[in-house]
């Protein structure tokens, strides 16, 4: 008997379902002032995207408006496409390296199995839905503040990264025990 097991995922922007919009527009903006930072390739796929979905009055190429106007605008692509949101939180990450690294740390500790920290997690699919149901938040906050007390990252930063690095939505929370199907 052969038993067939099928991950299921969840598209990248749904990760707006559990971000408050203040923190969003954070997201976004850290990213969009320091662009340079994402790397050529990257750079050229965000600018393709926006340029395809978003349309600033005043601008032929939205991608060369102020980073200001590009923030504001860039929101409801964020909400919308998950190529875009997969590719700002990637860059968002980057920005984040020593956040990245504990967070890694903790979850392969925890038996995860996150993909190497140098893995571009914009080519996947999207978030695994299957959550540990132990594995909570704030269990993850305590435990980066006290292994890392030099890393001044918001709750938020740390939560984020989390989903990011883990690769998983706390969609379908399960028991340890339970096999997840």
């Amino acid at each position: 008997m052969v038993i067939e097991k099928k991950a299921k995922f969840l598209p990248f922007h749904a990760v707006n379902e559990f971000m408050r919009d203040d923190y969003r527009f954070s997201i976004l903006q850290e990213v969009m002032t320091h662009f340079e930072d994402c790397g050529k390739d990257r750079i050229m796929r965000i600018n393709r995207l926006f340029v395809k979905a978003v349309q600033i009055p005043g601008f032929r190429n939205s991608s060369l408006a102020p980073a200001a106007v590009r923030i504001k605008h860039s929101v409801g692509l964020f909400e919308k496409s998950p190529e875009f949101a997969a590719l700002m939180i990637e860059c968002w990450s980057e920005r984040h390296l020593g956040l990245k690294q504990a967070v890694f740390k903790i979850l392969d500790a925890k038996n995860w199995k996150p993909l190497p920290i140098e893995a571009d997690r914009t080519q996947l699919t999207g978030f695994l839905v299957n959550w540990p149901k132990d594995d909570t938040f704030d269990l993850f906050i305590k435990s980066i503040h006290e292994s890392n007390p030099e890393l001044n990252e918001s709750d938020d930063n740390i939560s984020l990264m989390v989903v990011w690095v883990g690769n998983k939505l706390p969609y379908n929370l399960f028991d340890e025990q339970e096999p997840v199907a």
